[in-house]
């Protein structure tokens, strides 16, 4: 194995190890932790949150690679992507309304419920340019942790910066395709989550 194959390896595990879902997940969790009660109910809005923001996306993207809908599991065609998109969607707005109807914490309930916007604007911008989904959603999350957990998770940002240089050295993404999504789940999670709070009074 030459150097270079080596090195092509560690940015496709670091690329896998942040995926995007399954970052999601543990963000939930964590979300969880902090603003649900003790008890069964917080466990059952972190699985419930981690089933729609983690499981619903990462097995939308298996079953239709299964059915030959999709080339391979990283989405690598744009014209692909939009499939499993509104899967997405639509798995993050029945999440919504169950942990709305469980009385799950307006943090949770929130934070999956502008997954439906943003996910469309992604189909959007998926017309024109294969934005990366990693810089988006690890910057989105960043942002949400920030603004919900505090300064002590700033350390995250620095999965931005790994999971953009995995995308680009594995060849996945451009760099034009990287900083839309870093501007895109930049710019957009902090206004969603002040509109939100301020709606909610949260």
């Amino acid at each position: 194995m030459s150097l270079r194959d080596a090195h092509l390896r560690v940015s496709d595990i670091l690329s896998l190890a942040l995926n995007p879902s399954v970052m999601t997940g543990v963000f939930f969790c964590l979300l969880a932790a902090n603003y649900e009660p003790p008890g069964y109910l917080r466990l059952g809005h972190a699985l419930l949150s981690v089933v729609f923001v983690t499981l619903v996306p990462v097995g939308s993207v298996f079953v239709l690679k299964a059915r030959g809908k999709l080339s391979d599991a990283d989405m690598y065609i744009r014209t692909e992507r939009d499939r499993v998109y509104f899967f997405c969607v639509a798995g993050y707005a029945i999440g919504t309304v169950l942990l709305v109807l469980s009385k799950a914490s307006w943090t949770l309930w929130g934070f999956l419920a502008l997954h439906v916007p943003n996910t469309l604007i992604l189909i959007a911008v998926n017309r024109r340019l294969k934005m990366s989904i990693h810089t988006m959603v690890l910057t989105s999350l960043f942002v949400g942790s920030l603004m919900f957990l505090g300064m002590q998770t700033a350390p995250v940002g620095i999965l931005v910066l790994v999971a953009a240089w995995s995308r680009w050295d594995s060849g996945n993404h451009t760099v034009a395709e990287l900083i839309c999504g870093v501007l895109v789940g930049g710019l957009l999670t902090p206004v969603e989550i002040l509109v939100l709070r301020a709606a909610l009074g949260g």
